[in-house]
């Protein structure tokens, strides 16, 4: 049945999603190492981008990962499309972290990856799991 996502489909998305958490968490670390006392720079604009792209990155894992998905591909295209926004904009703030030196950053990277955990990859448990995203004119009669 190709509607039904297989365990081994899940199994491969848990890597994947174990992969890009275990990849922030060790930039974090390398960044928190190498910072050490360094000066802290106050750059208005990283903070902005930061906060931004923290919200973007949060909404993206909700949407992508609780949208209904037709097919077995479309789940897993859904949610390595969540993750990875997740990913990614944690990554900007330990990028910005590491250039400018405001703690600031850690937390917004620590408050995407918390909801990036939280969307953890399990089956559906009927054809009837998902919320169907599309607007309500979009609706086929």
């Amino acid at each position: 049945m190709e509607n039904q996502v297989s365990p081994s489909m899940i199994n491969k998305m848990r890597i994947i999603f174990f992969a890009l958490i275990m990849g922030c968490l060790m930039f974090a670390g390398a960044s928190l190492t190498v910072r050490g006392n360094q000066p802290v720079e106050d750059n208005q604009i990283f903070l902005i981008v930061g906060i931004v792209a923290a919200v973007a990155g949060a909404f993206g894992v909700y949407f992508f990962t609780q949208k209904k998905a037709d097919s077995a591909a479309a789940w897993n295209v859904n949610h390595i499309l969540g993750y990875a926004l997740a990913e990614g904009t944690t990554m900007i703030n330990l990028v910005f972290f590491f250039i400018g030196g405001k703690m600031v950053h850690i937390y917004v990277a620590a408050a995407i990856l918390a909801a990036m955990i939280s969307r953890y990859p399990r089956a559906r448990l009927n054809q009837q799991d998902g919320q169907d995203l599309r607007s309500p004119g979009s609706f086929e009669s």
